[in-house]
C-alpha cells in the first residue's frame, strides 16, 4: 500500500475532531472521502500532510512511517497538498507560483516534461503566465493550485473540496484532470461533499460522521446501495 492510516485520532484542544480512523489507499487508485461539513474529512487530510499532529494513530508512507515529520518533509517524500480554498499567492504571477513550488524538486527550468503536462492540462495558465494569480477565476485558481501541486512530482495528490466555489464547467475540468493524472500513474486522495461525483470518480470510497467512518467500499457497489443517500444525512446503515 502506499498510504495506511491506522487507527488515526486528532484533537483540537480536548476535543476529539476524528476518532479511530483506518484506511489504505494503493498505488495508482482515486480514493474519496465524502461527508457533510464538519464530519472531519480536512483534518484527516491535515493530519497526513504533517499541517496537524495525530493524538494516536500512526500514518505511514511508502511503508514509513510519517508521524512527527514537518509537512515540508512529508512534501519531500511524495505528498502533494492541495488544501481547501486554493491558497495561492495572489500577488504573485502565474509563474512565480509555479517557481515557488517547484523550488523542492530542483526549480522550474528541470520540470519541461511537467510544465508541458500542466499547460495541456490547463492552457489557461500558458496564457495568464505572467499575470498576477489574485486576478484569475475561482475556476482558473484550482488549475493553478493543482498545477503548483504537480510541480512537486508527488506520488500521492491530497485535494480538500477541489469543487468548492465553482462554476460547473470548471468542476468538469478538474475532474477529467484527476481521472487524466490517474491513468498517467498518480495517485489522489480527495476531499468532496458531492456523493454523486466521489462515486462517478473514485475507485473506492469513505463516508465519515461525526469523526467515524461510517461506510466504506468501492464506488460500484455503494452506488448500488439504496440506502446511501439516507445514510449520508445521518442515517444507521442497514444491517
Amino acid at each position: 500500500m502506499l498510504l495506511e492510516v491506522n487507527n488515526l485520532e486528532v484533537r483540537y484542544g480536548t476535543v476529539p475532531a476524528v476518532r479511530d480512523i483506518s484506511f489504505e489507499v494503493a498505488e495508482g487508485e482515486i480514493v474519496c472521502f465524502i461527508g457533510a461539513n464538519g464530519a472531519g474529512k480536512s483534518t484527516t487530510m491535515l493530519a497526513i500532510a504533517g499541517v496537524l499532529h495525530p493524538h494516536r494513530g500512526d500514518i505511514r508512507f511508502g511503508s514509513r512511517s510519517i508521524v512527527g515529520l514537518t509537512p515540508e518533509d512529508i512534501a519531500a517524500l511524495g505528498v502533494g497538498l492541495v488544501p481547501e480554498g486554493r491558497r495561492i499567492f495572489g500577488r504573485m504571477t502565474v509563474r512565480e507560483n509555479l517557481v515557488v513550488a517547484s523550488g523542492l524538486r530542483g526549480g522550474i527550468a528541470g520540470q519541461k516534461q511537467t510544465l508541458d503536462l500542466i499547460f495541456d492540462l490547463f492552457p489557461i495558465l500558458r496564457e495568464r503566465f505572467d499575470s498576477k494569480a489574485g486576478n484569475l477565476s475561482g475556476g482558473e485558481q484550482q488549475q493553478l493550485a493543482i498545477a503548483r501541486a504537480m510541480l512537486m512530482r508527488p506520488r500521492l495528490m491530497i485535494v480538500d473540496e477541489p469543487s468548492l466555489g465553482l462554476a460547473p464547467k470548471f468542476v468538469d475540468l478538474v475532474y477529467k484532470t484527476f481521472a487524466r493524472l490517474r491513468d498517467s500513474g498518480l495517485t489522489l486522495l480527495l476531499v468532496e461533499q458531492s456523493m454523486r461525483r466521489a462515486l462517478s470518480l473514485a475507485n473506492r470510497v469513505y463516508l465519515l460522521q461525526s469523526g467515524v467512518i461510517a461506510l466504506h467500499g468501492q464506488s460500484a457497489e455503494l452506488a448500488s446501495r439504496g440506502d446511501l443517500e439516507h445514510i449520508y444525512f445521518g442515517g444507521a446503515a442497514a444491517p
